[in-house]
């Protein structure tokens, strides 16, 4: 069995995610090239929707060439990353993702968590990868449809989405109990769990989180995405035993 892997809700830090990514693809690509399951989270879905169209290249490279979140304040941000999304994922993106790609969105009807697998158009996949990210008032006013109904972040209802059944190797931008994931030294105050993403409530990973949602410098995304990578290849480093299970 292969080990499937999911992408946690990270707003700008998804940066993080993406140096976590590219590190597995330099790596250890048999991770990311035999995952049958990819899952994400808000931003995260982002990254996962990346990694399964084999686009993870061409989107930390318009990240870098444009940083997320620090771009003038005339400018629509929700509107500018369904400009990016259009932009970077292949014509045959939603073939690509579909029953590979799972995606959590939260439904505004019902307020309960969806994840979303089978898409049958570009736009329906952009759509959904939209709803995934979609913060009330935040982002906007009018929340986006997936096929006919509106959803917002599914972050707020399964920000780090796996599935017990499956081994699925977990990636966070904030420091917690995840595979991959910051590690802090500043004191641990406690340790919570929050929609499934295990979150320490430290100063340093507060600050992330602030940084997640109005980042106040584009070095703080650009360090976020080295820090991904070099934890990654921690990660492989010490996990090298576990990982043999799995190929």
């Amino acid at each position: 069995m292969n080990l499937s892997v999911s992408f946690g809700g990270s707003g700008f830090l998804a940066t993080y995610q993406l140096g976590a990514a590219q590190s597995l693809l330099d790596n250890a690509a048999w991770i990311l090239q035999g995952a049958p399951r990819v899952y994400g989270a808000s931003a995260g879905s982002l990254v996962a929707a990346a990694v399964v169209c084999d686009q993870l290249l061409e989107f930390a490279r318009f990240t870098k060439q444009h940083p997320l979140g620090l771009l003038s304040p005339a400018v629509d941000i929700f509107q500018w990353l369904e400009v990016t999304l259009r932009r970077c994922l292949p014509d045959n993106a939603h073939t690509l993702a579909s029953g590979r790609l799972h995606i959590s969105m939260t439904r505004i009807s019902d307020a309960k968590n969806v994840i979303v697998s089978e898409f049958n158009s570009s736009d329906e996949l952009i759509g959904a990868l939209l709803c995934s990210c979609f913060v009330p008032v935040y982002s906007g006013v009018i929340p986006p449809q997936y096929k006919g109904e509106h959803y917002m972040d599914g972050g707020f209802t399964n920000i780090q989405p796996f599935e017990d059944s499956s081994p699925t190797l977990t990636i966070s931008a904030f420091a917690g109990n995840m595979d991959i994931c910051p590690c802090d030294t500043s004191i641990i105050l406690c340790d919570a769990i929050i929609q499934q993403l295990s979150f320490q409530c430290s100063v340093t990973n507060f600050i992330r989180l602030v940084d997640a949602l109005f980042p106040r410098d584009w070095r703080i995304l650009k360090r976020a995405f080295y820090s991904g990578y070099q934890d990654t290849v921690y990660f492989l480093q010490q996990s090298s035993e576990f990982l043999s299970d799995f190929y």
